[in-house]
């Protein structure tokens, strides 16, 4: 029997339909007669797992053929499938020395090393492959697979939007937005949440991960629009717990003592342990230490033994709170003797040692942290070597000739972190006649789409439009754009938008709100930097990192203060402290605000209560504190000159 054209095209056919018992009974009698068919035929045995005829056939084609790069890869296939992966890697390895640019058997070895585990050896394969083939979806999917499990979240949000797969391709939209949760990138998200939600209306991965980057946006009515839509996408196992978070966010949006119950109840009732996880946080925030306690005992109850030591940060941090300070600092070293690198237990133990008065103990944890800041673990930063974000800070503003006629009253606090800036908020937060905004994005997002926009010109931070109705209707968009954050801002009151570094978007605000004034809240350099250098809330860890991210922030309030004028003040920490009724009297008068009516906040209900700082300024304040950077001389001994100029200019 001779082999023919149509004999090869009838066993090709059979092949692309997966038919490959057919494959080899056509091709069985004439295989031998060509070396293509000889492959397609042990290729055909190797998929009905006939490997040893199949093995013996391609040993003879590399034989004969021995810079075939399709024997090669073909072999190398089949013997993956037998799980001979060693022999897989070499013939893949051989046919990308006999062809380099063979881009399939770089996708085939990183497949190989993916399904081994060995994902840096299948990464840089993937990305060999892209190199050769950058159009090709699949080797970019199976790239954004691999970094998903190495948990590379920023190397994959680069790589998915290098190559525009997000746009397009499900998969990758879903890894994508999952990655920009993880590392924690909210303007990201928020800038392609209508592009994501739209095209992929079908997809929970998405709305869940959106829902969830909104919330720590506090964009809570966002947040409650996707876990709606991700509700209904849900499997049954997942309604419980996107159920609960949208009761969370009614608390929220109105913080009642009865929306709080609701949610409490709902936590009584859950095994779920992120869910618990979410109660001990509010509990622990604020102060509910019987209930924080409860709801930790519960999820120790439900973990493996294995995970409890995770947990180890919780227990520390009620003892904290208990003011049991040595029972804290025991349970936290434990953990540190398995994981030194663990950033959040080493800041609990600065905080721990300094109640203790064990100052140099927690000094030298302080600068082990700045020794080691690159070999440490966070979930909070990406990049610890990165420092504080501090983008559009060389702005150089005009003064402000053109306005809006909008007639709203926005009182913007601003400062360096650790500054005071929610002391403030606190005392304000009690009058009726204030709209508190919490601690959001809103203005950064509105200012960034108004550059994106080029109504904004990023060198100077000037809105570039001089017609009236024109910044009447920004006016109008910011207001609207507040709505993502609560439902019901009220234009008649004073909204206060606290957001300790929105220095560079001043002057375009007060363009848009002509009677929007600032408040910038100082405090003694040090007091400041060693605030920061105690927290995780602040990607800072050196004195002298401190000492550069303010002297740029304050420079640029520098230029901002001849170009606001009279619409600006500043307030010291420090005045506040010794006399907050003169303080806050002070503020009323500069902003235009009456006393008013007294609030009355429902069992410390309010979701201020779940800020970093609001736990610290809602106790007593003791004027000790203020100076206990003076507990710290050798952190400082060396001080950085840019921190003695601007403690010296500040009349410190």
């Amino acid at each position: 029997m001779k082999l023919t054209q149509e004999i090869i095209n009838q066993a090709m056919q059979a092949f692309g339909a997966g038919e490959f018992s057919r494959v080899i009974s056509t091709l069985s009698p004439v295989y031998e007669q060509h070396p293509m068919a000889k492959m397609v035929y042990a290729t055909a045995l190797g998929k009905v797992a006939e490997f040893t005829t199949s093995f013996e056939i391609f040993e003879s084609l590399q034989s004969d053929y021995p810079q075939n790069t399709d024997v090669a890869y073909n072999y190398g296939l089949l013997l993956k499938e037998a799980e001979r992966f060693d022999d897989a890697q070499k013939q893949l390895s051989k046919a990308i020395a006999i062809n380099p640019n063979y881009h399939v058997a770089f996708h085939a070895l990183g497949n190989l090393m993916s399904e081994l585990g060995r994902y840096e050896e299948a990464q840089l394969a993937y990305e060999k492959a892209i190199a050769k083939n950058p159009k090709n979806i699949q080797y970019g999917q199976s790239l954004s697979k691999c970094l998903y499990q190495q948990e590379k979240w920023s190397q994959l949000v680069a790589h998915i939007k290098r190559e525009g797969l997000h746009l397009s391709d499900k998969l990758s939209a879903e890894l994508y937005t999952e990655a920009c949760y993880r590392i924690h990138s909210r303007g990201e998200l928020a800038k392609q949440s209508n592009m994501l939600s739209s095209t992929y209306s079908d997809s929970y991965s998405i709305h869940y991960f959106l829902a969830l980057s909104a919330l720590e946006s506090k964009r809570y009515v966002h947040a409650k629009r996707h876990l709606e839509k991700s509700l209904s996408l849900a499997d049954s196992s997942d309604k419980e717990e996107l159920l609960t978070y949208l009761d969370y966010v009614s608390w929220l949006l109105n913080a009642t003592k009865d929306n709080l119950d609701v949610l409490n109840r709902k936590f009584e009732n859950t095994d779920n342990i992120q869910l618990l996880e979410l109660a001990f946080n509010i509990n622990e925030n604020r102060r509910e230490l019987a209930e924080a306690e409860k709801f930790l005992g519960k999820i120790q109850l439900i973990q493996a033994e294995g995970d409890k030591e995770q947990h180890e940060l919780k227990r520390s941090l009620l003892a904290f709170a208990k003011g049991e300070f040595e029972e804290g600092l025991r349970i936290n070293e434990h953990f540190l003797v398995k994981q030194p690198k663990s950033l959040p237990h080493l800041y609990q133990k600065i905080r721990t040692l300094e109640k203790l008065k064990r100052f140099s103990d927690a000094e030298e944890v302080i600068r082990f942290i700045a020794h080691n800041v690159n070999n440490l673990h966070s979930s909070k930063f990406a990049d610890l070597s990165s420092g504080v974000m501090l983008n559009g800070f060389d702005v150089s503003p005009s003064p402000i000739v053109n306005t809006s006629s909008n007639s709203t009253n926005i009182l913007f606090i601003v400062g360096f972190p650790r500054s005071g800036t929610t002391l403030i908020e606190s005392l304000l937060l009690k009058n009726a006649n204030v709209e508190l905004l919490e601690e959001t994005d809103a203005v950064e997002t509105f200012y960034n789409q108004m550059v994106e926009r080029e109504i904004v010109d990023p060198e100077t931070g000037d809105i570039k439009r001089t017609n009236q109705s024109e910044l009447d209707a920004l006016a109008n968009d910011y207001l609207e754009h507040l709505t993502a954050y609560s439902p019901s801002v009220d234009s008649n009151k004073l909204i206060v938008d606290k957001m300790p570094l929105n220095f560079p978007y001043l002057p375009a605000m007060l363009t848009l709100f002509p009677n929007a004034k600032v408040l910038c809240c100082l405090r003694n350099p040090k007091a400041v930097a060693l605030s920061c250098l105690q927290f995780e809330e602040i990607n800072l860890y050196t004195v002298e990192q401190f000492a550069e991210a303010y002297n740029k922030v304050f420079t640029c309030w520098e230029k901002m203060e001849p170009i606001l004028r009279d619409r600006a003040i500043s307030i010291k920490y420090e005045d506040v402290v010794a006399d907050p009724e003169s303080s806050i009297a002070s503020i009323y008068q500069f902003s235009g605000l009456t006393e008013g009516e007294t609030k009355t906040l429902e069992s410390n209900s309010s979701p201020l209560f779940q800020t970093p700082s609001y736990y610290q300024v809602s106790q007593p304040v003791y004027k000790s504190s203020m100076q206990k950077y003076e507990n710290y001389p050798t952190l400082f001994s060396e001080c950085p000159p840019l921190l003695d100029e601007w403690e010296q200019k500040w009349g410190y």
